[in-house]
C-alpha cells in the first residue's frame, strides 16, 4: 500500500471524527440598569480584572465624587492609563436581578459613535453574579439564590453595533417595569425599589 493512499485513509478516517466546526460568538453582553440609564449592550470580559465605565457615563449618572485611587491600567493597545477615580457600590441591575459592583471611571469617549459610551463589566461583576457561559449551546446565565436570568448569546449578535470594539449606552425611561425615576432604599440585604406604580423588595447580592 502507497504512502498516498495510507494518508488518504488516515484523513478520512480523522474527518469522520472532528467535531463540526461552530460560529464565532464574538462578544458577550448583556442589557442592564445604573441609576436612569439603560445599556442595551453593557460588554462582558473574561479579561478584564475590573468593572469599568467612561467618563461620559459617571456625569449621566450623576452619583457624586469619586474615590481617589493610585491604580494604573493597561489597555487591549498596551497604552496605559490612570482611572479619575472609583465609583463605589453601584447598584447593577439585570431584569430581576440587582447586584452591586465598583467602577473604575476612565477618560475613554467614543469618537465614532457620538452619544455612545463605553460599559465594561469584568471578572469582579462575573463572580457577584455567579456567571456561566455555555458558548456551544449559546446560553449566559446570571443567578442569585433561587432566582436566574438567561440570555440568548446568537440572539444578541443579531443586532450588533457599527464597531465591535465599543458598545452604546442609550439614556432610557423604563416604562411598566420600573420606572426612569426610581428611588432605591437600601437595608440590609434587601433593596427596596419605589417606581410611580408600585414599590418592589428585591434581593441584594454583593
Amino acid at each position: 500500500m502507497s504512502a498516498l493512499t495510507k494518508n488518504d485513509e488516515v484523513t478520512a478516517g480523522s474527518q469522520q471524527t472532528l467535531s463540526k466546526k461552530c460560529r464565532d460568538p464574538k462578544i458577550f453582553s448583556v442589557p442592564c440598569t445604573i441609576g436612569e440609564c439603560t445599556f442595551v449592550d453593557a460588554m462582558l470580559d473574561l479579561g478584564a480584572s475590573i468593572n469599568v465605565m467612561s467618563t461620559s457615563i459617571y456625569k449621566s449618572l450623576n452619583f457624586g465624587n469619586l474615590e481617589p485611587t493610585g491604580m494604573t491600567i493597561q489597555l487591549a493597545n498596551r497604552t496605559i492609563v490612570q482611572p479619575l477615580g472609583v465609583l463605589k457600590d453601584v447598584l447593577v441591575q439585570v431584569n430581576e436581578l440587582i447586584f452591586v459592583a465598583d467602577f473604575y471611571v476612565l477618560d475613554m469617549e467614543d469618537e465614532t459613535l457620538g452619544k455612545g459610551s463605553t460599559l465594561i463589566l469584568g471578572r469582579p461583576f462575573f463572580m457577584i453574579a455567579r456567571t456561566k457561559i455555555d458558548v456551544h449551546v449559546g446560553t449566559l446565565l446570571m443567578e442569585f439564590s433561587d432566582n436566574l436570568v438567561q440570555f440568548n448569546i446568537f440572539e444578541a449578535m443579531k443586532h450588533p453595533t457599527k464597531d465591535p470594539s465599543l458598545f452604546g449606552i442609550e439614556r432610557a425611561r423604563a416604562g411598566g417595569e420600573i420606572a426612569a425615576s426610581l428611588k432605591v432604599a437600601q437595608e440590609g440585604n434587601r433593596v427596596e425599589i419605589i417606581g410611580p406604580s408600585r414599590t418592589k423588595s428585591i434581593k441584594l447580592y454583593a
